[in-house]
Parts: structure tokens; C-alpha cells; sequence
């Protein structure tokens, strides 16, 4: 299974992250293995996700404006990165990206702990109706070589032990290259959501 929901607040969103494994996978499909939407930035990655919400019956929103709670002077007013929605549900996402060294996980967990920690912060702070969701992007990559079937499954392994309230993953099935600019192998990619 490459969706787990431990929070019944996020259950709603299952067909969601089912819908994003789907629309990465085409994606890569698309491109033949020669792009891949999720080593990019986090808006790249948001827009995914954003595609996934409208493919999977919902509505989506990104890139609004919205007001800030807390200190004026720190907040005032901002943009929230994604709304997505239902009859039923609304959702106020928050993202950011974690690049991790799929080599090295305990490092990985300190990069990925700050970025939970300012995903479901903004999130909090976001002045908007709707359940608040700090979402991050996990993306681990290998540095020179592709990274073993043993690793990949060691990183999914982690991610699972590490009790989020949801979790889902997707490795392309068309790998040809999965080599960026400067030489970083990107074998999959996860999606990491909390509550705020």
C-alpha cells in the first residue's frame, strides 16, 4: 500500500494521495522517465498535488491570498499554497520540500523534522476556515548512483515508523534516468501530511 492514514481528521484526503501516486506516475509516464515533477521546488510539487485534488472530484486553489494570525509586523497578510476541497471537507495546506540523502537517515530525519515543524507552523497561522495541514514533500535522492531496491525500501520503511498522520509514496515505473542537473538519482517520492 503506498497510502496510510493514522489521523482521522486527514482520512478524508485518502482519495486524494491515492490520486497523486496516479498523477506522478503519468507524469513520468509522460516524459518517459526523463522528468521527473517532484525534483523540482515546492510549487512544482504543489501543483501535483493541486491536479490530484481536481482529478480526484474536489476543488483546488493554489497561491491565494490569505491573512495571518499572529504578530502584524511578522505576519500581516501572505499567500497560503493549497485549498482543496469537497462537499464535505475543506483543507488548508501549507508545503514545503525536504531533500534527503536517501543514504544517510538520520540526517534525513533533522532536515524533514525542521520541515515538518515550518509546514504545520504557517499552517497555524493561516486566518482561514477549514482544517490546517502542514504538508511535506519528501524526496530522497542518492548522490551518483542509482539508489538499491534495499534502500529504497529501508527509506519507505522509515517514513512508516515515523507515525505521520498520513503518508503516501510513489516510485515511477519508468526509470531511464532518473539523474537531475547536478547529478543527484531521485528513485521516488513521498508526500508527508500533519496536522497543524
Amino acid at each position: 500500500m503506498s497510502v496510510i492514514i493514522e489521523s482521522p481528521p486527514l482520512q478524508p484526503l485518502e482519495p486524494v494521495l491515492r490520486t497523486w501516486v496516479e498523477c506522478v506516475r503519468q507524469y513520468v509516464s509522460v516524459w518517459g522517465g526523463e522528468d521527473l515533477p517532484y525534483w523540482y521546488n515546492e510549487q512544482s510539487n504543489v501543483s501535483v498535488l493541486c491536479g490530484a485534488a481536481w482529478r480526484a472530484g474536489w476543488t483546488a486553489l493554489e497561491e491565494y491570498q490569505v491573512g495571518r494570525i499572529g504578530d502584524e509586523a511578522e505576519y500581516g497578510a501572505g499567500r497560503n499554497d493549497l485549498y482543496i476541497a469537497n462537499d464535505e471537507h475543506g483543507f488548508c495546506i501549507e508545503a514545503k520540500v525536504a531533500y534527503l540523502e536517501i543514504t544517510d537517515l538520520a540526517a534525513a530525519g533533522t532536515v524533514l523534522a525542521a520541515r515538518c515543524a515550518l509546514a504545520t507552523a504557517d499552517a497555524r497561522s493561516a486566518d482561514i476556515e477549514g482544517h490546517k495541514v502542514g504538508a511535506v514533500f519528501a524526496i530522497p535522492y542518492r548522490q551518483g548512483a542509482q539508489a538499491s531496491a534495499e534502500e529504497q525500501l529501508a527509506f519507505i520503511d522509515w517514513l512508516q515508523d515515523k507515525h505521520f498522520g498520513a503518508v503516501a509514496w510513489v516510485a515511477p515505473a519508468t526509470v531511464p534516468n532518473l539523474r537531475s542537473h547536478d547529478d543527484r538519482h531521485y528513485p521516488l517520492a513521498a508526500l508527508v501530511l500533519l496536522n497543524a
